[in-house]
């Protein structure tokens, strides 16, 4: 009997919205979308080099996550990267469309060696991340077949380095606040990505209407 007087004594003391605080936050973890592929990230740190980035995505699974920052310039042409990379072009115009293309920061893992390219339609390139409507590829057939003017692409940015997590390792981050996760619906995130303006996408994306998955991403190997 007394250790029930001494709860509710407890209880009228502390009052019941002060527990809140002890169970808002689980709440909050539990309403958070789970990260998938095709999914963006908005970040919430305020933390280098995650700070104020917009990351695409586009594979995540029991080996990890990966993805791209696709709206941090990182001051380079795509044009003369590849032809540093001896990559021959058809003629001076191709060279001057993609020169005026900016490859873009796509995160801290690999900046020397990791040259992704968003574009669309997919192909049949490989390495390559198939989301349906837009395809996230690694090859070196692709940049010959861009110089070489038939590569059959719409649109294309392109990112220097990737963002990566280990296994398990973005759930948490997600679970303590770090990232809001959002499904962009597609004609919106095709609009982020080759209409709006690099530095303009982390407030872009912040108000996208949002849809569910449209497929479950392949990647091909």
């Amino acid at each position: 009997m007394e250790q029930a007087l001494d709860r509710r004594k407890f209880l009228s003391l502390v009052g019941l919205g002060s527990l809140s605080l002890f169970f808002t936050p689980y709440a909050a973890w539990a309403a958070e979308k789970p990260p998938i592929a095709g999914a963006l990230l908005l970040a919430r740190i305020k933390t280098p080099p995650f700070r104020d980035s917009v990351v695409l995505l586009f594979e995540h699974g029991k080996q990890g996550s990966t993805g791209l920052i696709v709206n941090k310039p990182g001051h380079r042409s795509l044009g003369r990267m590849m032809a540093r990379m001896n990559v021959p072009f058809k003629d001076r115009a191709i060279f001057d469309r993609y020169a005026q293309s900016e490859v873009l920061y796509g995160g801290p893992v690999g900046r020397d060696r990791v040259l992704s390219i968003i574009h669309t339609p997919p192909g049949k390139w490989a390495p390559s991340w198939d989301l349906g409507f837009l395809a996230i590829t690694r090859a070196p057939e692709l940049l010959e077949n861009l110089a070489a003017g038939t590569a059959e692409v719409k649109q294309v940015v392109a990112c220097l380095g990737i963002s990566s997590w280990a296994p398990g390792q973005l759930h948490g981050e997600i679970a303590a606040g770090h990232w809001q996760v959002v499904y962009p619906q597609p004609e919106a995130l095709l609009d982020l990505l080759f209409e709006t303006p690099a530095c303009d996408r982390l407030d872009r994306a912040r108000e996208l209407p949002e849809g569910l998955p449209v497929s479950v991403p392949r990647h091909t190997i």
